[in-house]
């Protein structure tokens, strides 16, 4: 049985060894003579790629001469990572009369380890470069004894360890292929010229959204530009295919006991949106299955080991509601006798709205935001980035940025007392002081409150968030401080 597709790493360790194993044995089919069936021209591959590491599904048209009767197509230049138990085989024309009878992978491909290992008890030839400067090397028979540990020749009379020179050999062993390849026997009801309808899903085709967001002036309005960063990795190159995005989470399950055969690319965060670029107008999203779909206009060329990005949003005019947050510390701090009090900087927030009042209104796939701002020169300042998951239209996405250089908190607990077994009270002081001289802050302050507890008393009201989380929003003067006091008691 041909192993399924697995999420799990370890292809390029095992590869070897494991499809070595389990690399199809098709004795039935080489009774009959192989028909190759290569790859269509452009436009007859179609690409869907899933967000977050999912896998690809490939659906190709490719055609062939087909005899009455039995017959084996092999299709090359599939993907390394193709999944054999997924493939989808099914006459594209109206023609009928085709029957799939058995289907395998023949992912065994060539190099240098594996040329050995099949040539174990054979002769090669081996090209060493003893000649002097500027002369062609000379060939030599060698008999691979054995590749175990190491590579162990009989050449020249005596017994080598190690390979001398460049490895030759005057034709590939048999089951070896120049390219992974699809194997299916059939059975045609006549002869004659048919289409056929390929479809698999394959690993090392991966997707992930990066947004740039440049930030006006007054830091509330901006403009969002959403890219889609395609990577390949699947060891084929796609030419002129058609490409549909897919965002948010397929599972993708295997049976047991195959083991992990086949690598997917883990994406890496690429190169942010160019700023103020002009961008091709972005596909419409389309909902299906609890996924959303989106149709690239533009045919795609994706080579192996290549990273491509095409237009995913343009929202050229949204809002956006900056936040100071000084984020909570330990609920220790309300238990326990010991604390030291501390000094922190306020973090900076981003809060996008996904609405369309806020010029948004459309769902947003995960990805990385990185926020620009222009300096004095009006070239761009980069202020942080941060990753947001998958935001629907109503939802909402906070970015934390990093700290806020200028404003501080100085948190102190000025009071405890235990006046039960599982009660304390205690009283706190945060001084907050912004250096900004030319503008005001708001900023929330957030306490993590343990067990049942009560606000005894507080210099500015709270807001409860959570049933253990409150926040006071406080007002800061440009270059000034302010003062937030509270008290509480909280049983454990």
């Amino acid at each position: 049985m041909i192993p399924r597709l697995s999420r799990r790493p370890g292809f390029a360790s095992v590869l070897a060894t494991a499809l070595a194993l389990t690399a199809v044995q098709v004795p039935a089919a080489r009774a009959a003579e192989e028909i190759a069936v290569p790859p269509g021209g452009p436009g007859s591959v179609a690409l869907t790629i899933h967000s977050g590491g999912g896998a690809a599904t490939v659906h190709e048209t490719r055609t062939a001469d087909l005899p009455a009767g039995e017959s084996v197509l092999a299709f090359p230049d599939v993907p390394a990572g193709a999944d054999a138990a997924s493939v989808r085989l099914v006459p594209a024309d109206d023609g009928g009369g085709l029957t799939v009878l058995e289907r395998a992978l023949a992912a065994d491909v060539p190099n240098r380890r594996r040329l050995l290992e099949l040539s174990v008890g054979e002769e090669i030839g081996v090209l060493i470069h003893d000649q002097g400067e500027g002369q062609p090397p000379r060939r030599a028979s060698a008999t691979v004894l054995s590749v175990a540990e190491d590579v162990i020749l009989r050449m020249d009379g005596a017994i080598r360890v190690g390979l001398p020179g460049d490895l030759v050999v005057d034709a590939l062993p048999e089951g070896l292929r120049p390219t992974p390849t699809l194997l299916a026997t059939v059975e045609a009801a006549a002869a004659g010229p048919r289409a056929l309808s390929l479809g698999y899903l394959t690993g090392g085709l991966t997707w992930a959204a990066d947004y740039g967001l440049d930030l006006e002036a007054d830091g509330e309005t901006a403009a969002l530009s959403g890219w889609a960063t395609l990577h390949n990795t699947s060891g084929r190159s796609f030419t002129d295919a058609r490409l549909t995005l897919a965002a948010g989470q397929v599972e993708v399950a295997e049976n047991a006991g195959m083991g992990a055969l086949y690598e997917q690319a883990a994406m890496r965060g690429a190169a942010g949106a160019a700023i103020g670029a002009a961008m091709l107008p972005p596909p419409v999203a389309e909902a299906q299955g609890g996924l959303h779909f989106y149709p690239i206009e533009r045919p795609v060329t994706l080579a192996h080991r290549q990273t491509l990005q095409v237009a995913l949003v343009n929202a050229p005019d949204i809002t956006v509601t900056p936040r100071s947050v000084v984020a909570a510390g330990n609920r220790a701090h309300f238990a326990s006798p010991r604390l030291e009090n501390d000094t922190v900087n306020a973090r900076r927030h981003l809060i996008l709205a996904n609405t369309e009042e806020a010029g948004l209104g459309l769902p947003l796939p995960a990805g990385v935001v990185r926020v620009w701002q222009p300096g004095p020169d009006g070239l761009p300042r980069f202020l942080g980035a941060d990753r947001v998951s998958h935001v629907a239209v109503g939802g909402e996405a906070e970015l934390v940025l990093g700290a806020d250089f200028d404003v501080t908190a100085e948190r102190r607990r000025t009071a405890f007392r235990r006046i039960g077994e599982d009660v304390t009270e205690s009283e706190h002081t945060v001084v907050l002081r912004n250096g900004k001289p030319d503008r005001a802050v708001t900023v929330d302050v957030e306490a993590a409150l343990p067990g049942d507890w009560t606000i005894l008393s507080e210099s500015a009201p709270h807001e409860k968030e959570t049933a253990k989380r409150v926040v006071w929003s406080i007002e800061v003067p440009a270059g000034g401080e302010t003062t937030l006091t509270y008290a509480v008691r909280a049983r454990f």
